[in-house]
């Protein structure tokens, strides 16, 4: 089946979408001095209730286990994570999840100011195309 000539001329837009919101991830990490795959450790873990294993941080971040688990130590030392138990549960501190939320709310704010150059209604269309 080949696809619509909406569809391969929306493709374009929706990675262009994709590379927006990598670089919104990267700069906002920048200021608050997170290596971007910290940054999105974070994030992911501002969305879990409770700790969580090395192993489903893995799976979430599309990583080994052990990269993993240098991200969380890494943030361990930093004081954003607790970490504990045999399987490395780990879990935002206070301090953590202030550093989440804010980083959710500037990357949310700096996504819609790059984001609104884009034709939006064009890029969700590819999307579901």
């Amino acid at each position: 089946m080949r696809p619509s000539k909406q569809a391969t001329t929306a493709l374009p837009l929706f990675l262009e979408s994709v590379r927006v919101a990598d670089r919104a991830l990267l700069d906002v990490a920048r200021t608050h001095r997170l290596r971007p795959m910290e940054a999105y450790l974070l994030l992911i873990l501002l969305d879990e209730e409770g700790p969580v294993s090395t192993a489903l941080i893995a799976a979430r971040i599309a990583a080994s286990s052990s990269q993993a688990k240098q991200l969380a130590l890494a943030l361990q030392l930093r004081g954003l994570v607790t970490r504990r138990g045999r399987t490395g549960l780990t879990e935002l501190t206070s301090e953590g999840r202030q550093e989440a939320n804010e980083l959710a709310t500037e990357v949310g704010q700096v996504l819609q100011q790059r984001l609104s150059s884009l034709d939006v209604l064009t890029v969700v269309k590819a999307v579901i195309a």
